[in-house]
């Protein structure tokens, strides 16, 4: 078990064992500044003589492990998992509704139009991109250790292959556009002929094969050049998804959902962000992913997130020590309180009525830790309109309690860390 150190001014020490960490907060020469991870901040400056402290990074879509490591020792200094948030890309569309119906409430509105010009500037994430890049940014600028260097496990995705599993050399230079007009670029490919009657010199026209009602997506892959005659005939007796030729062959499409290459985009999107960022706190590596596997099962280690990011960190000094989860934490998020307004049925001659959702409780706010009748530490998940203080249902613990039987301890953060037992 290690305690973590700051300096007077704040700068990250190396860690120490309990044992000193008690002699001097009974000394008055330290102070507690956090509980989880549990960190002290000495009361005068001392020289900041520390050792190199590497960061290996696995990162992932859902979980993201990380592993720090010291530097000359190979020791295992803090360890743990990162869960990202799940909830962004509904919330945006909750969003997305609201203000339309808010739009639709305001007839009396000015049309206004290309007016969200932020959303379209060159660079920008989605957003459920960008959160999840910024999660490992906070939790590395939180670590209590002098971090020197990052090394993170790259992940590059041939995603021109993943649709033609055939393409070598020249190949990937040659576009799959015959013009920049999608629809015309189909018929240009297809020779100008209907591919389910072969007829020429005809009305014809770009079939969507997955139905855009179904989520086909706009990619030339997904579009087949038929007449009109027999573009009638497949929406009226066809199936989405598939297309009979004449020579008996049946033609597949492509689906927004099922694009192998939406996973792969999103894999590689945001990575030149996360490495620009990281890189002002320290200097950042990378390593490729069959470089840790192999490493890994050398040290006949198993597969985890965490023992993943220790690989990264000590690939290229070899000093893995034995695998412990001393000092592992499992890192979560949560949002702050929600700026939406709520309102109540119309009243009359009053109208609608604007109310907030127990957004506090005599000074209690979600998130807060506090410690229930002197003796449990716990956080407020929710407050109760009944005037209780919530908290997660733990056998032999109280769930809930008055405000007056609780004190506050450390007000709620956005990044909540859990100490694995």
């Amino acid at each position: 078990m290690l305690v973590y150190v700051r300096n007077q001014n704040g700068n990250p020490l190396m860690p120490c064992k309990p044992a000193k960490a008690r002699k001097l907060l009974r000394a008055g020469k330290a102070k507690v500044v956090n509980r989880c991870p549990f960190t002290l901040q000495l009361l005068w400056d001392c020289e900041e003589n520390v050792q190199g402290v590497t960061v290996g990074i696995d990162k992932g879509s859902h979980v993201t492990g990380f592993c720090a490591v010291a530097a000359k020792r190979g020791e295992i200094l803090m360890s743990g998992e990162i869960h990202h948030r799940r909830d962004i890309k509904e919330k945006m569309e909750n969003r997305r509704v609201n203000r339309r119906n808010r739009r639709n409430r305001k007839w009396y509105r000015k049309e206004r139009f290309l007016n969200r010009a932020s959303s379209k500037r060159s660079g920008r994430l989605p957003p459920s991109i960008k959160a999840n890049v910024e999660e490992v940014i906070r939790v590395v600028q939180k670590i209590p250790l002098p971090i020197s260097r990052v090394v993170i496990e790259d992940v590059q995705v041939d995603i021109a292959r993943l649709n033609n599993p055939d393409l070598v050399g020249k190949a990937y230079q040659q576009s799959n556009r015959l013009d920049e007009n999608l629809s015309l670029a189909t018929l240009i490919r297809d020779h100008l002929t209907c591919q389910c009657c072969q007829a020429q010199h005809v009305p014809l026209e770009a079939h969507h094969i997955v139905w855009r009602e179904n989520q086909g997506k706009d990619s030339i892959s997904n579009l087949i050049t038929v007449c009109r005659k027999c573009h009638r005939h497949i929406h009226k007796t066809g199936k989405s998804g598939e297309v009979l030729l004449k020579t008996g062959e049946m033609v597949r499409g492509m689906s927004g959902k099922l694009d192998p290459r939406f996973a792969a985009q999103r894999t590689m999107v945001g990575k030149a962000y996360l490495y620009e960022t990281l890189g002002q706190m320290a200097r950042v590596e990378k390593v490729f992913g069959y470089q840790t596997s192999a490493y890994r099962k050398s040290l006949n280690l198993p597969k985890s997130h965490d023992i993943d990011a220790l690989c990264v960190a000590t690939l290229e000094t070899g000093e893995a020590k034995r695998h412990a989860r001393h000092n592992f934490y499992t890192i979560g998020f949560r949002h702050r309180q929600t700026r939406r307004q709520y309102h109540d049925l119309p009243r009359p001659f009053i109208g609608r009525v604007r109310y907030q959702v127990n957004a506090q409780l005599a000074g209690f706010r979600k998130g807060d830790v506090v410690r229930v009748k002197g003796k449990w530490v716990k956080q407020i998940n929710s407050i109760y309109s009944s005037g209780y203080l919530a908290f997660a249902r733990v056998k032999g613990e109280p769930n809930a309690a008055k405000p007056k039987d609780c004190q506050l301890l450390v007000r709620g953060q956005t990044v909540i860390w859990g100490k694995a037992s």
